[in-house]
């Protein structure tokens, strides 16, 4: 009798942590959504299993480069449309003041004005993003890109290099845009030198249309305008077309992502249903186990008499 209650009780024992066994196995399992949990599970399957998870990974860090870049495009894309309305201000108060009725208190109050959208103009140009790096000066992010020198000329201070982030394999996009590439590489003058060189001649009373230096200044001034708009302008379009193109690939890292993800569950096999089915019936008889390893813990030759 002994020898048949200590059998039965080893026997319900065994079975009791088995059960556990695999039910934490399966819980294990649902929590990862996986049914490898090791490689000895299905070394052919991990091999793959792990190969797609490094392509999900890489993706997704593609598509994660692709918002910042978009993010960052889109706030340059905002400033250079925000110069192109200020120039068209300043166009109206070129032709506007380029008037021989006017009396040089009404010149130099264009002048005044227009010395207020420059203002803002170098605002846009020296602007920064939410890390306080300047937008528009290269890889010198740190260099706020227009100043004025000791003679109180505007300069560029960054550089002509573009960042380039990348997006896809093998694929690399700048990242930024210069002031030196839509500002200061125009066939005239740069906008703000020329602006300064007209507001000069605003504000001398001496100098009105007919004069020489004014009509000089003022073909300066219009040619500046249409250089300048027609640089930023390709600018903007320029920016445009990199926003559609990371748009499609960033659709495309999606749609690639969402198809992995359907063959590591081929490869992996997890039945996400069946294994709670499974849970739930060795639950059940996980009950059932212990609740008879309690009996028969209870059992003694004493109780058979």
């Amino acid at each position: 009798m002994r020898v048949s209650m200590q059998n039965m009780y080893n026997s319900n024992l065994y079975s009791l942590q088995k059960s556990t066994t695999e039910i934490a196995r399966l819980n294990e399992m649902q929590a990862l959504q996986t049914a490898i949990l090791k490689p000895s599970d299905d070394p052919i399957g991990a091999v793959q299993i792990i190969g797609i998870e490094r392509d999900i990974a890489a993706t997704k860090q593609y598509i994660s480069n692709i918002d910042s870049l978009s993010t960052g495009l889109d706030r340059s894309e905002t400033h250079l449309s925000s110069m192109i309305d200020l120039q068209g201000r300043l166009r109206e108060i070129t032709i506007a003041s380029n008037n021989g009725s006017l009396s040089p208190a009404d010149r130099a109050a264009y002048g005044a004005e227009m010395e207020e959208l420059m203002e803002s103009m170098v605002s846009l140009v020296n602007a920064t993003d939410e890390s306080g790096n300047y937008l528009f000066s290269g890889n010198l992010t740190d260099t706020q890109p227009l100043i004025k020198d000791t003679n109180g000329d505007y300069i560029y201070q960054g550089d002509s290099n573009q960042r380039e982030v990348q997006v896809a394999n093998n694929t690399w996009m700048e990242a930024n845009v210069t002031a030196e590439a839509f500002i200061f590489s125009n066939g005239s003058n740069d906008i703000f030198n020329q602006a300064q060189a007209y507001m000069n001649v605003l504000k001398d009373p001496n100098l009105s249309p007919g004069d020489a230096g004014f009509d000089t200044a003022a073909e300066d001034m219009l040619s500046t305008l249409d250089d300048t708009l027609n640089s930023i302008s390709a600018t903007i379009t320029d920016l445009g077309g990199k926003q559609n193109s990371l748009s499609l690939t960033k659709s495309s890292h999606e749609e690639m992502n969402i198809f992995s993800e359907e063959v590591k569950g081929k490869v992996d096999g997890f039945d996400f249903a069946a294994s709670i089915s499974e849970s739930t019936k060795l639950t059940t008889a996980l009950e059932v186990t212990q609740k008879i390893v309690a009996k028969t813990m209870q059992l003694s030759l004493f109780s058979q008499i």
